[in-house]
């Protein structure tokens, strides 16, 4: 499995962690009033994230919606700081953020047909083509539909009917996972002329590739993020922040911001995990809320292990974020007295 550091070594993480600490103090003031939204309530978001958000490698991307091609705004700068701030401003509009080795797309509205046409057909000839006996038997054997896809890489406590947001981000991981069959599947369906293959698999080429700023920080690595509006699990205040494309099939993490209580007690000692005080996100009213990172095994269509390996996540040791910091901005913005 993939380690804890490769996936929060990053400046894309550790920003959307930061604004996700940020929405963890406006849940906290409403759990306070009573007004927390509940487990599959939309709206566990705050002044950065309220529009939710999919990162995603631009080079996987050769079209819109409208079938146009993606125009992205190239980097005025390219370091850290200015990376994380391009990555807060593109959190303010709906639909997908395209990454790329020297600039950012925002707001991009991409074709879900398309590519839950892709993850299905990538898989169910997978499927066929591991198949050994001659006779087909019964079609059904070869069918991989998008639920299938859908099921193996979220957590057992998100269910059918899933969301927009979900569905798209988790059928384009899967064709990430399979980079030269997506490929082969867009050659087919998108009927390539003049200079596009060449252009679309130079872009595509470097989807792999993770991206450093002038400095030397690694700005993001070739996966998928998704940020979630939505608790899902009632121990967890924001919405579920998941990363995809980490692996094999099936292969995903999540991370959450969750309050100490015997729940998570028997589960951190369950995974042999103690904390300590430098591990707090946040203390209010009495809750202390720890950053909890899940990496989830790899599985098999339709299927969801539930092997997974637990980590706590330190906000100075492993993400270099102030929390004080961030707490004293958030009061501010939320109206939040001390307590």
């Amino acid at each position: 499995m993939i380690s804890k550091k490769t996936l929060l070594n990053n400046e894309l993480i550790k920003e959307v962690i930061s604004i996700r600490v940020n929405t963890l103090w406006k849940m906290l003031s409403l759990e306070q009033r009573g007004e927390l939204p509940s487990v599959n309530e939309e709206g566990a978001t705050g002044k950065y994230d309220n529009k939710g958000a999919i990162f995603i490698p631009g080079g996987l991307i050769f079209q819109d919606v409208d079938e146009k091609n993606i125009e992205y705004t190239s980097y005025l700068e390219k370091t850290a700081h200015a990376f994380r701030g391009e990555v807060r401003a593109a959190m303010l509009h709906d639909n997908a953020i395209l990454l790329y080795p020297d600039g950012i797309a925002s707001g991009i509205n991409l074709d879900g047909g398309f590519f839950s046409k892709a993850a299905r057909r990538i898989y169910t000839f997978k499927k066929a083509a591991f198949r050994r006996k001659k006779k087909i038997g019964s079609s059904a054997y070869f069918e991989v539909n998008s639920l299938d896809i859908i099921r193996s890489h979220c957590p057992t406590f998100i269910t059918h009917p899933y969301g927009s947001r979900t569905r798209i981000s988790t059928n384009i991981a899967a064709c990430l996972i399979e980079p030269a069959l997506y490929f082969a599947f867009c050659r087919t369906e998108l009927n390539f002329c003049g200079n596009q293959s060449g252009t679309f698999t130079e872009a595509f080429d470097a989807v792999r590739d993770s991206v450093r700023s002038a400095e030397g920080l690694m700005l993001y690595t070739p996966h998928i993020v998704v940020c979630h509006d939505t608790r899902y699990s009632e121990n967890s205040y924001t919405g579920l922040t998941r990363i995809l494309g980490i692996g094999k099939f099936g292969e995903f993490c999540t991370f959450t911001l969750e309050k100490v209580n015997k729940k998570l007690l028997r589960e951190l000692k369950r995974k042999n995990k103690e904390y300590s005080p430098e591990d707090f996100f946040a203390e209010y009213c009495g809750r202390r809320i720890l950053g909890i990172l899940r990496i989830y095994a790899p599985t098999n269509p339709g299927k969801r292990s539930t092997n997974y390996r637990l980590h706590l996540v330190s906000p100075v040791k492993d993400l270099g974020i102030n929390t004080d910091q961030i707490a004293k901005e958030a009061r501010e913005q939320y109206h939040i007295k001390n307590k």
